[in-house]
């Protein structure tokens, strides 16, 4: 690999996906360094900023392609005979492991239990809920942008590698994993990411589809999110 091709495809110019690569990493750094720093509450809204803002001005710019970011020139054949039943398949499979998984916990007993009241597990709040959905949207955002960014920069190699959709999607999700490490949040909410970002890869593989992946990363986070409501004995 010329030395001289790497350093034009990753800093010189903002025309180049590489810069756009560069940048994320650039910015991921000193955003979560000054929040962490300076203002953590603001740490969660300085990545979906990013999230979304950096591959929005690099599309913009010319930089990015939207094609190889799964937005445009979509194969909606394709996307219907493998990726719809990919994506059915999955959830299916998810919803079994999430029903067969789940206990319910019984809640201490409260004086309105005793009162003969009852009490059932409080539902997910709907604010909470909504931003929960838009960090999922544009997380997969990011994430398409970090496949479709690889994909640019090895289809301008030199000699370009056999199946670089296949290699731009798994160092895509290589590249994805320090990120979802460095988050601080309980480690089954990362494990939990991880295991989104190996499904929605795996569907991007073969259908090349940003909405579908969306869609696929929305449903599997409300069957994790879902609580099934507790009922107590009433005295």
């Amino acid at each position: 690999m010329d030395g001289s091709w790497l350093w034009e495809q990753l800093t010189l110019s903002p025309l180049r996906a590489g810069f756009w690569l560069v940048l994320s990493f650039l910015l991921a750094g000193v955003t979560t360094g000054v929040t962490r720093l300076i203002a953590p509450e603001l740490e969660r809204i300085a990545r979906l900023v990013r999230w979304v803002q950096l591959p929005y001005i690099g599309l913009i710019l010319g930089g990015l392609s939207p094609r190889l970011m799964g937005l445009t020139e979509l194969d909606w054949a394709v996307g219907f005979s493998i990726g719809v039943v990919l994506l059915f398949a999955m959830l299916i499979l998810l919803a079994l492991m999430r029903i067969w998984l789940h206990t319910d916990q019984e809640l201490p007993p409260s004086r309105a239990t005793r009162t003969g009241t009852p009490h059932s597990g409080a539902p997910i709040q709907s604010a909470s809920s909504g931003l929960l959905l838009f960090e999922s949207s544009a997380q997969e955002f990011h994430w398409c942008f970090l496949r479709g960014a690889v994909w640019d920069l090895l289809l301008s190699l030199p000699s370009a590698p056999e199946s670089p959709q296949y290699w731009a999607v798994w160092i895509g999700a290589a590249l994805a994993l320090p990120g979802i490490s460095i988050q601080r949040k309980p480690i089954s909410d990362r494990l939990s990411t991880a295991l989104i970002l190996m499904t929605t890869s795996s569907l991007f593989l073969y259908t090349r589809n940003f909405w579908l992946c969306w869609l696929l990363h929305l449903c599997i986070r409300i069957i994790l999110q879902w609580r099934q409501p507790t009922r107590q004995r009433t005295i």
